[in-house]
């Protein structure tokens, strides 16, 4: 069963257990990152606020010294001790938070770039299967219009802050709040209800557009034919736009076809739309945002000039309780609309966080792969059955074959056949739901899996050379043999134009970077035949990956990698059959089941079968 969970409404209600427990898993995955982040930000906050509070005592304590005549010595030496001490503070606050701005981004990193390792890490199987695939746009969609962590490094500080904030209005302006309820002033209670009135209104309204702004938002990103979604996909992600693509968009003329998703698509009705809707949700939630701090900032000094006309306070309290009240009700009011943001933006991460605790289902197995110098390992497949993640049709079904030591066996088939299954099962990218298949007659999944990859070389049909010097693209590492590296590339055929680049081994693949080259297609299946001899693993496989060479081409590649690895078991998939015509022994496979086997002699005289036929097929191209 997947351990996968959907959900498709980031506007839909949740528990406020459900809001916390989502929050819990989001700070804890920070903490995790960084278990110092919060505790150090908490002081950088709590320094603030003693700060902020401090000059307000020192500000209405210097004018009621004044308005009273006291003694200039005793105000210097009140301000001066105030002074220092908010120097020192602001000093260590300033050098905290510098810091810590910098971790925040080192966390960030950190984050987001766990769920592409956990991606790497992740069984094959899983990440292919539509239950991750659906999870993954479910991230994409989530982050869509966030700032991602960020939101949540900016919103938990606030929360922070102005929970402290609140804090010391309290603690410093207790006097004001009990002099509002005891000094007789019945003026004040009206003012206060306007106050509380005005705030929670404005409050739920500005709650209920952020609502509609998320609602907007997941439903422009989620609609593949609502234009906003195309532009953003082709404009800002830039994932089709790429340098490799640009001769078939000129020569297809296919600019208008970019610029109408780029950038025409921000002008359609539909866009348009969705514009304007943003436009006056973020456009009311600020109006909504300043009316609260208006009225609260213009209500507490209303409060403070009556109570200090009815003679409750002195000038200097009214600058210091006025700016308690204002803190007081204004971080409240804050808190009101940062907290639903806050649960808001955890819940978003919810995705990714399911995505990072998705659990492997393949047995990793304990058993050592037994170390043979002699490459002695004999591979068989008994039984075997299979279909992909997600379907039901099998791609191989009831399969039986033995690999026989330093044999070259090719494979041939119609597209669809279960060739690259065959494949993928042997490396175990994926396991069989039926059957079995043993490496010296044991099961495979009970040896150690990443030991039991290092037994085979593999050049798949669609090999990936990756932006990174030529030497670690052979080497699949940053540290390498050079002059191992060197000797793959020229038995691979690469000697020559390895000769002429100036950084050798050093010189990076594409133009992804300034001194980066570009590579023919037949220097990439090179390149990437190197990497399989580079590896030294005793069984080597070529998953058709020269099938967009021509006959000729793909013969002479295949010829020369035979003579490359001597006397290791080879396997050579081909929908071509004269390529194969050099290996002892010759596997037909057809809708998933293996129909013959034998060397081409044997196999071409058996007129009703299905090699005959394709033998037949094939010749008539070349007669």
């Amino acid at each position: 069963m997947s351990d996968i969970k959907q959900e498709s409404d980031l506007t839909s209600k949740l528990p406020i257990r459900e809001h916390l427990r989502n929050a819990a898993k989001v700070l804890k995955k920070i903490h995790e990152l960084d278990k110092y982040y919060f505790p150090l930000f908490f002081i950088v906050h709590l320094l603030h606020v003693v700060c902020n509070y401090m000059s307000v005592i020192l500000t209405a304590y210097i004018l009621d010294g004044l308005s009273e005549g006291k003694a200039f010595e005793e105000i210097f030496r009140f301000t001066a001790i105030f002074v220092i001490t908010m120097f020192v503070l602001r000093i260590i606050e300033s050098g905290i938070n510098f810091r810590m701005g910098a971790e925040q981004n080192v966390i960030f990193k950190r984050y987001h770039s766990s769920t592409e390792q956990k991606m790497l890490e992740m069984d094959f199987a899983k990440v292919n299967g539509p239950e991750c695939e659906a999870l993954r746009r479910r991230v994409e969609r989530d982050m869509n219009y966030s700032a991602g962590l960020y939101s949540v490094f900016q919103l938990a500080n606030r929360i922070i802050f102005c929970t402290l904030n609140l804090i010391g209005a309290i603690v410093v302006g207790y006097p004001a709040v009990k002099l509002m309820f005891t000094s007789g002033q019945i003026v004040l209670l009206p003012i206060v209800l306007l106050i509380a009135i005005i705030s929670i209104a404005s409050t739920k309204l500005h709650n209920k557009l952020a609502a509609e702004f998320t609602q907007i938002i997941s439903t422009g990103y989620d609609d593949p034919s609502l234009p906003i979604t195309m532009g953003w996909t082709f404009a800002e992600n830039s994932q089709e736009y790429k340098y490799q693509n640009g001769k078939d968009i000129r020569i297809y003329n296919g600019y208008k076809m970019f610029k109408k998703y780029a950038l025409d698509n921000w002008n359609e009705p539909g866009n348009k739309a969705i514009q304007n809707k943003i436009k006056r949700n973020e456009g009311g939630q600020g109006f909504f945002y300043v009316v609260a701090g208006r009225v609260l900032d213009g209500g507490s000094y209303l409060m403070m000039a009556i109570l200090a006309l009815a003679g409750k306070v002195s000038i200097g309290n009214v600058v210091k309780y006025a700016g308690c009240i204002m803190s007081l009700f204004g971080e409240i009011d804050k808190l009101v609309k940062i907290v639903p943001n806050f649960f808001l933006q955890a819940r978003k991460h919810m995705s990714t966080l399911e995505l990072l605790e998705i659990n492997d289902e393949m047995y990793k197995g304990s058993l050592p792969v037994e170390k043979r110098s002699d490459g002695q390992y004999r591979i068989e497949f008994r039984n075997v059955s299979f279909c992909y993640p997600g379907t039901e049709q099998y791609a191989l079904k009831n399969f039986s074959m033995e690999l026989k030591i330093g044999e070259k066996l090719a494979i041939v088939g119609m597209n669809g056949s279960g060739k690259t299954t065959m494949i993928k099962l042997l490396c175990r990218l994926y396991d069989p739901q039926e059957g079995e298949i043993l490496l010296n007659g044991v099961d495979i999944r009970k040896f150690r899996q990443e030991e039991y990859c290092r037994l085979f070389s593999v050049v798949f049909q669609d090999f990936q050379l990756f932006s990174f010097p030529l030497g670690e693209n052979v080497a699949a590492s940053s540290e390498y043999d050079r002059k191992k590296v060197e000797k793959c590339l020229t038995d691979a055929g690469l000697g020559e134009r390895l000769e002429r680049l100036e950084a050798g081994a050093d010189t990076y693949l594409y133009k992804d970077y300034e001194d980066g080259v570009e590579i023919s297609g037949g220097e990439a299946q090179k390149i990437a035949i190197a990497r399989a001899v580079y590896k030294d693993a005793p069984f080597i496989l070529l998953d058709e990956p020269t099938a967009a060479l021509d006959p000729l081409s793909e013969y002479e590649i295949y010829t020369s990698f035979d003579r490359i690895i001597g006397d290791k078991t080879a396997i050579y998939i081909s929908h071509r059959l004269s390529s194969c015509r050099f290996c002892e022994k010759i596997a037909v496979f057809h809708e998933g089941r293996l129909v013959q086997s034998g060397s081409h002699e044997e196999l071409v005289k058996d007129e009703k079968g299905k090699y005959y036929d394709m033998c037949y097929a094939q010749a008539q191209y070349y007669n």
